[in-house]
């Protein structure tokens, strides 16, 4: 009975957020996007991979604090702001109580006892690739949640774990530092006297960590995935997870205060396992935002089955013709080259999904990245490049770690009707090219 009432009432749900056509009211068109994106979150949630990228990211972190912890003291130290690494921990471990204050000064015992002056250049340079395999492990993940399968460049990547890994924490702490002194001094001899005005600069005080951890948030995710992200869709998804972040740090906070059975049972492992939780809400929390962020960016292309849709191998044939035809087009007339955003805006699709289907063609050598932005350009003569070509590429791709036609089962009747059906399709094709479906545009007669 309860099975058939939520199973009724997730049907109707699914209706009102995916069947609804656009609305003029732009409050309405807002609710059904956001109703969508819960929507493909939570599925995503319960398929576990956001877990299970997650745990792994614990791991990780507890092999990595001290020697990151150790690198980033180093950095500050020569600005002359390490106590404030301090006062992060001391932040970030608050839902933990007392255990967090614990873990903080035992952390930071260890950090200052690392001297990276008598390391050596062996020792500083594991301190480095510590670093920088904590920050690939989160390109990681951003990009699997991206659906990014290409690499950066070197130089990209270098510029990348600099900005994130070094820059990064230098910056926090110096604009924290700056806002707080500036607010203070405000606060001092300005308003000094003015109480309604002191109370709100006060309140504002209050509040800044929250907006400088959604800004972080959104830094995140605007320069480490492996591909264009705006800034509207960083900055939404950084609100979200900083939202969830004090949420779940309230939420955590209870949790340690009435769990007292934890310490009954674990007795001196409490608190790392307290902290080994915290620490998991933590990266999940980045990890859903970043889901956020994605889906946002995307949010024309949503589906309730797959998160984004997906094509059949048709429509991937149709598309790549389509794709060819139009950056040969250009380059014939001389237009403008074109870029991901630009073929995503004409074929209706995500930009993720037009560099994978441009992914095939690239290997095939069929067309090629040049150019800012970068663009798609031809390879070869729009009158070499040939209609059969192009879709025995995308079908090898698509079999790509696919079943040998020799261990499945056979039979005459239909093997014969498929073989008719391939020849009829070679004969259809014959040796028409790109060039031949440029000429059947009227506009280019």
């Amino acid at each position: 009975m309860f099975g058939t009432f939520f199973s009724d009432l997730q049907a109707k749900i699914a209706r009102e957020v995916w069947s609804n056509e656009a609305s003029d009211s732009a409050l309405k068109r807002a609710f059904i996007v956001a109703a969508r994106i819960m929507w493909v979150v939570g599925r995503d949630l319960a398929a576990g991979q956001a877990s299970l990228r997650a745990m792994s990211l614990v791991y990780t972190t507890l092999l990595s604090i001290v020697p990151v912890l150790a690198l980033t003291f180093a950095i500050l130290k020569a600005f002359g702001i390490e106590d404030q690494i301090e006062t992060l921990m001391q932040e970030f471990l608050a839902p933990m109580g007392t255990q967090g204050e614990e873990i903080t000064a035992r952390v930071l015992q260890f950090v200052q006892q690392v001297n990276i002056s008598v390391l050596g250049s062996v020792g500083l340079v594991f301190l480095v690739y510590t670093l920088i395999s904590v920050i690939q492990k989160i390109q990681s993940a951003f990009n699997d949640i991206w659906h990014v399968a290409s690499t950066r460049s070197l130089a990209r990547q270098m510029a990348a774990y600099v900005s994130v890994g070094l820059l990064g924490p230098l910056v926090l702490f110096l604009a924290i530092g700056v806002i707080a002194t500036t607010v203070s001094s405000f606060l001092l001899d300005t308003v000094g006297s003015f109480a309604p005005l002191r109370s709100v600069m006060t309140e504002l005080n209050r509040l800044a960590p929250y907006g400088f951890m959604m800004l972080a948030f959104a830094f995140l995710y605007l320069v480490v995935p492996n591909t264009r992200v705006k800034i509207s869709a960083a900055v939404i998804g950084g609100a979200i997870a900083g939202i969830m972040w004090v949420g779940t740090g309230w939420a955590f906070a209870t949790f340690v205060v009435t769990s007292a059975r934890y310490a009954a049972i674990y007795s001196a492992f409490a608190s790392l396992v307290l902290f080994m939780i915290w620490l998991y809400a933590a990266w999940l929390i980045l990890l859903v935002g970043c889901s956020v962020t994605y889906y946002f960016q995307n949010r024309d292309h949503l589906s309730p089955e797959s998160g984004i849709i997906r094509l059949t191998l048709d429509q991937v044939k149709r598309l790549s013709l389509i794709m060819l035809t139009i950056i040969h087009r250009s380059f014939l007339t001389g237009d403008t080259p074109w870029t991901s955003e630009r073929l995503s805006q004409r074929l209706g699709i995500p930009p993720q999904t037009v560099e994978k289907i441009g992914e095939p063609l690239l290997h095939a050598g069929l067309v090629a990245w040049a150019g800012d932005g970068p663009r798609l350009v031809p390879t070869k003569p729009a009158d070499m490049t040939k209609v059969g070509e192009v879709f025995r590429t995308v079908i090898h791709t698509d079999r790509v770690g696919s079943a040998s036609p020799e261990t499945l089962g056979t039979d005459f009747a239909v093997d014969g009707l498929l073989d008719a059906i391939k020849t009829a399709e070679e004969k259809a094709l014959d040796d028409r090219s790109i060039n031949d479906l440029i000429k059947m545009d009227p506009s280019s007669s």
